[in-house]
């Protein structure tokens, strides 16, 4: 075999392999709180993988000082330029919703 196609192969096998190594964490998604509410709104994770969502009140005038999921009651403070990860089961198919303290700002989480 010539020396170029073997280390193309390498990289190549290094690539995926990378890309799966990868994968086998949780997955994240980021959400801003902001004066126009959580953005963005709906998010969704796929069924059975490990998920996080990361919620960071990016500004001070905004009623989305919290996050109050409607289905479990659970409340996350929403500190100024802070993230806060909220770990989600992710073992059936559902659809978390969540409000800021007034109900004002809403957002939506499936998991599908």
């Amino acid at each position: 075999m010539n020396k170029t196609f073997v280390r193309v192969a390498a990289l190549a096998a290094f690539v995926v392999l990378a890309g799966c190594a990868g994968s086998s964490g949780p997955k994240e998604i980021r959400v801003s709180a902001t004066g126009d509410g959580f953005v963005p709104e709906k998010v969704t994770f796929p069924k059975g993988r490990p998920a996080v969502l990361v919620i960071k009140r990016t500004e001070e005038a905004t009623c989305a000082t919290e996050a109050i999921f409607v289905e479990t009651g659970l409340k996350y403070d929403l500190p100024l330029n802070e993230e806060v990860r909220i770990s989600l089961p992710t073992d059936q198919a559902v659809t978390f919703h969540y409000a800021c303290g007034m109900n004002m700002y809403k957002g939506e989480v499936t998991v599908k």
